[in-house]
């Protein structure tokens, strides 16, 4: 067993170095991942309305969210990748909405934007609807509007 380790654990390092290094990483015309927001495309303006009027409906959300199948699901079994049109894909964090509200995500959201970290102020968001999958859902596929509806959210 031991030697099985000794000859397969460098194949494994090797692999995991080998696949983290794509063609695609390499290609010139690839969108890097340190690329600035501001080399995005424009959010289309009905997408930051939604996303504005579901962040709104979720900050006038009081209820704590106390049903542990539901609000104790953390923010990776959603099961989707957030795609920024910069380029930039951010796996799900590791977090849970348990005995939160919805306003209280979206005060998450609006910290963690203040913090510099876009992927998780759209999971938090995403996570003041869990109760709606549709909605949640269409949340993850609109990361960019999500942002830009909290940051204009308030004004």
């Amino acid at each position: 067993m031991m030697k099985a380790l000794t000859i397969f654990g460098p194949l494994v390092v090797a692999l995991a170095v080998a696949q983290a290094q794509t063609p695609a990483d390499t290609d010139a015309n690839a969108p890097s991942a340190a690329a600035p927001a501001s080399a995005a495309a424009p959010v289309p303006k009905a997408d930051v309305r939604k996303a504005a009027s579901h962040i709104r409906r979720a900050w006038e959300s009081r209820s704590l969210c106390w049903d542990t199948v539901r609000c104790a699901a953390y923010f990776s079994s959603f099961g989707t990748a957030l795609t920024f049109k910069d380029g930039t894909l951010v796996p799900l964090a590791h977090e849970q909405r348990l005995s939160l509200s919805g306003h209280d995500c979206i005060q998450h959201a609006r910290a963690a934007l203040h913090a510099g970290d876009r992927a998780m102020a759209v999971q938090w968001v995403m996570a003041s609807h869990l109760d709606d999958p549709l909605t949640r859902n269409w949340l993850a596929d609109h990361p960019d509007a999500v942002l830009e509806g909290l940051r204009r959210f308030g004004d």
